[in-house]
């Protein structure tokens, strides 16, 4: 072993600026997941969209990915720059 690197929750709360140190964003717990998980459109400020891990569909890659998919129908009007690569699925 060349490196070895040690991540801590003070280590998430400092450099990812995660609250309490989560890695995965909200506590995995039943209530907490999926549907139960914050909204991509808020329901406190007019305009504001939500997308990553701590939001609907879930934490982890594949539902940072889907959270911005969700996104991209929810706001369909926003700009694009020219050079964003699209999507494989698309």
């Amino acid at each position: 072993i060349s490196t070895e690197m040690v991540f801590t929750p003070e280590t998430f709360r400092d450099r990812y600026l995660s609250p309490h140190g989560a890695g995965f964003s909200l506590e995995p717990r039943i209530l907490q997941s999926a549907w139960f998980r914050p909204h991509n459109v808020s329901e406190e400020a007019k305009g504001l969209y939500l997308v990553g891990a701590g939001t609907h569909p879930g934490a982890g890659l594949p539902g940072v990915v889907s959270s911005a998919e969700v996104l991209g129908k929810l706001v369909p009007d926003a700009p694009v720059a020219a050079d964003t690569p699209r999507m494989a699925a698309e």
